[in-house]
């Protein structure tokens, strides 16, 4: 099983073509196209952030009270606030910007959801754009509250001029907590309005609703990881049209790394009927891209001439940009040796960046010299890439041995206390895979995974809510036989985009005639389920290519959906 690696990832949810944006990139001059390199020196590399178009423009930003999180490195609603103020400062001065926040003024702790729901602020009114006053009222900004998304974007809108190109960015750290769904919000207002883009950053999250929000807005959905993302990626989900350009990390102007050639050659009729043949891979050069295939699969984007030489990621990273801002960026590269870097782009897809360098011993301390997009990670045992066509199979472990919260997790609020007796009947966590993690409380109000700190227990229900409860105990910690090496996993992830936690009791309906309900799951605000073949334990139905589950609205039939991604919980 992997360790867990939660990785960036940008979805262009329109469908634009290649050959329709090509002229814009070169009018603007992005170098994010199939273009000359530059000379590659330090003192002569240019921004190559995405540059913000200068319509009108409202952020909505996320100030619930998770945004208090300090894994950015340190808070989460800091980086927000100084990504809002880089991308401003980055627009022509008689641009119209304005902010709406919301969650900023009611504690979630102690305010009812009713009132928590209606916690909405102009922060900024929408007007020519005045960078100091915009860091000033940011800089008054704290994060207390709810998640009201749909009526903070309801508000943005409000803003925006009658009529003209527009751009709504929401920033956010998790899902809505608050009706209506924003999907729906968003759907209304894009019909309405289809000249105005709504996009959204996922901070430190790709929850399926701020997906929905970029595809029924007609814009980005863009996840960032840290703080050095999130400047750079705002800016990207602003100008939805010019990003489409970049590298991003499973595609390039809409055609995607895994795509077949017929599909690309349906959606892009301008795309070439010959390719040269090297070796087990066919190469199609179009528009100075290099499109590479292994058996019609694309698993390679490399732009320019030499291949590679004028690709740019998302986030600027191109020839002549220090590799350090690429390690910043992306972290630590997965493989770095003979002047080439490979840094991981989207786990769950497979790609990553190769990116080549010159002038220093690693990539740390080199330039970059050219970037590919490519199918190239190193392969998983189990992942959905492989020979089994199982799903990526994901440990989580949210603290080190010293108790010590790790990969993005941090203490939060909630949790309580329990009793001897309590601690008592802990048992294995939801989907061991090792001993050292605890399931404590009672069955549908558990928590599903404790991991021992400093004589307490922090505890998560569900592998994606990066906010530990801390619980304090009496007694002892019972000892935990060994993990059933089959046990399903205990949280999952379906292709369509739903997340499905383990069943741990309460109340369920009666499932359909013949199956028996494995998992709950969620998106879009509607619950649905995962079930198996009443009277056969295996979850997985692997007579296919790839490895499916039974998924229902827990009434009618259940039909295959294919799993990419299986949670296990982990001690180290």
């Amino acid at each position: 099983m992997s360790t867990p690696d939660h990785r960036s990832r940008v979805r262009r949810s329109t469908s634009s073509q290649l050959i329709s944006l090509i002229g814009l990139v070169i009018a603007v001059h992005l170098m994010a196209g199939c273009a000359i390199g530059i000379d590659g020196t330090p003192s002569a590399v240019p921004d190559r952030r995405v540059i913000p178009d200068p319509v009108p423009t409202v952020v909505v930003l996320d100030a619930s009270d998770s945004m208090n999180t300090e894994d950015a490195p340190g808070r989460r609603l800091v980086a927000a606030r100084d990504a809002v103020s880089a991308l401003a400062g980055g627009l022509p001065p008689e641009t119209l910007f304005g902010v709406v926040t919301f969650g900023s003024q009611l504690a979630a702790a102690t305010t009812p959801a009713v009132q928590g729901c209606r916690d909405v602020t102009t922060t900024v009114p929408l007007g020519p754009l005045n960078v100091a006053g915009l860091r000033s009222a940011l800089g008054e900004i704290e994060a207390r509250g709810f998640t009201p998304i749909a009526a903070a974007l309801d508000a943005a809108a409000a803003q925006l001029p009658d009529t003209g190109p527009a751009s709504i960015v929401l920033v956010s750290d998790g899902e809505s907590t608050c009706a209506p769904p924003p999907c729906e919000t968003v759907a209304a207002l894009h019909r309405a309005r289809p000249d105005v883009t709504v996009s959204a950053v996922g901070f430190r999250t790709d929850d399926p609703s701020l997906t929905c929000v970029a595809e029924n807005g007609g814009g980005l959905f863009v996840t960032a990881d840290n703080a050095a993302q999130l400047s750079a990626r705002l800016s990207a989900a602003q100008n939805a049209e010019a990003a489409a350009q970049r590298l991003s990390p499973t595609s390039r102007g809409g055609v995607s790394i895994g795509e077949n050639l017929s599909s690309i050659r349906r959606d892009n009729p301008g795309f070439p009927a010959t390719g040269r043949v090297e070796g087990d891979r066919t190469v199609y050069v179009w528009l100075d891209c290099d499109y590479v295939f292994n058996d019609d699969v694309l698993v390679e984007i490399a732009p320019g001439d030499p291949p590679g030489s004028a690709g740019t990621t998302i986030d600027g990273v191109s020839r002549g940009t220090p590799g350090s801002r690429a390690v910043e960026l992306y972290g630590e590269p997965l493989e770095d040796s003979d002047g080439v870097a490979l840094f991981a782009a989207d786990t769950s897809a497979g790609t990553g960046y190769r990116v080549g360098y010159e002038r220093g011993a690693d990539i740390s301390r080199g330039v970059v010299t050219w970037v590919v997009l490519c199918a190239c990670l190193p392969e998983q045992r189990g992942s959905g890439g492989g020979a089994s066509g199982g799903p990526e199979e994901v440990e989580v472990v949210a603290v080190d041995p010293a108790g010590r919260p790790v990969d993005g997790f941090a203490v939060g609020t909630g949790g309580g206390s329990w009793t001897s007796d309590t601690i008592e009947y802990c048992t294995n966590a939801l989907g061991a895979a090792t001993t050292g993690v605890y399931r404590c409380g009672t069955t549908a109000d558990s928590a599903n995974a404790c991991w021992p700190s400093a004589g307490r227990l922090l505890c998560t229900s569900d592998p994606w809510t990066k906010e530990l409860r801390p619980y304090s105990y009496s007694g002892s910690l019972p000892a935990l036989g060994e993990p059933d090496p089959d046990v399903f996993p205990w949280a999952l992830e379906l292709a369509d985009g739903h997340r499905c936690i383990a069943r741990s009791g309460g109340a369920w309906p009666i499932p359909p005639t013949g199956f028996e309900f494995g998992y709950s799951c969620r998106k879009d605000a509607k619950y649905s389920f995962v079930l198996y073949r009443a009277g056969q334990p295996e979850l997985y139905d692997k007579s296919g290519a790839d490895w499916t589950v039974y998924f229902g609205d827990g009434e009618s039939t259940p039909t295959p959906v294919k799993v990419t991604k299986a949670y296990f919980a982990a001690a180290r």
